[in-house]
């Protein structure tokens, strides 16, 4: 009986573990729902089907990074540039 037991523990153990491996994790997920935000196009319309699982907040942090990022309104280190920001704006 205790081996049975066991073995059914053991079992349900690497299923769960398994599972739990095959699936993305969350830092993975929104580091491809930005990667898809970044590359798309500026016309693309609706969150695409990679950023289906990014929680909502997240999702609109994710669109106005990638968006002031196109914008160039980061410098090298990841920083946000005042003055490339200030100079787009009094271009427009």
């Amino acid at each position: 009986m205790k081996i049975r037991i066991a073995t059914a523990l053991a079992a349900t153990a690497i299923a769960v573990l398994g599972l739990t491996a095959c699936g993305a994790s969350y830092d993975e997920t929104v580091g491809a729902c930005r990667k898809e935000l970044t590359e798309r196009s500026e016309h693309a319309t609706g969150k695409p089907d990679v950023c289906k699982d990014v929680k909502e907040d997240d999702y609109a942090m994710l669109v106005v990074v990638s968006g002031a990022d196109k914008e160039g309104w980061f410098d090298e280190n990841g920083d946000v540039d005042i003055a490339e920001m200030m100079k787009d704006s009094a271009e427009n």
